[in-house]
């Protein structure tokens, strides 16, 4: 009878094992389950610290500048400038029959060059820009002028621009030519 009940034990301990039945078989996941791993992983990725050490920059210490002998004064030449109260156009002569060729911004100083006084439109500058920019005319209406302008020529303006040619009408079927 022992050995009976030892046989019974075995047995039952032997058919939870699954000798010769065949690979063991994985557990399926739903696609909820695959889709909740990932973003539990994608938090823990945001949430990792990783430590950026910080650049010090190391600036030499300065030193005091060599003492020199204080520059004898010069005299610093005059011109006349103009300053523009608001941004104004830079024209390719003087009146607004000239084409735009640039902007004198607000508060942008520019060296005058030459000048034309108009009957209708009152003073022009020929500029000189300081600064990068192109050369042209200026209305003194739009600008405030410093220096000495006395010495400031009087310019002949360039012609005036052509208009182009009209555009030719072409006949069509329904239009009646003469």
């Amino acid at each position: 009878m022992r050995t009976a009940a030892l046989i019974t034990f075995a047995a039952i301990c032997l058919s939870g094992c699954s000798f010769g039945a065949g690979p063991e078989r994985t557990p399926t996941l739903t696609s909820a389950e695959v889709v909740g791993t990932a973003q539990a992983g994608a938090q823990l990725t945001r949430e990792a610290y990783t430590h950026t050490p910080t650049r010090v920059i190391q600036t030499p210490t300065p030193s005091a500048p060599a003492v020199s002998a204080t520059p004898e004064g010069t005299s610093t030449p005059t011109s006349a400038r103009v300053t523009a109260a608001q941004t104004a156009n830079v024209r390719s002569g003087p009146g607004t029959v000239y084409d735009w060729v640039d902007f004198l911004y607000q508060g942008v100083e520019a060296q005058i060059v030459g000048r034309y006084e108009s009957e209708s439109d009152g003073t022009w500058w020929l500029i000189h820009r300081l600064g990068q920019g192109l050369d042209g005319w200026v209305w003194g209406g739009v600008t405030t002028v410093s220096g000495d302008v006395s010495g400031i020529p009087y310019l002949i303006p360039p012609p005036t621009p052509t208009p182009g040619p009209s555009p030719t009408p072409v006949p069509t079927a329904a239009t009646p030519t003469a």
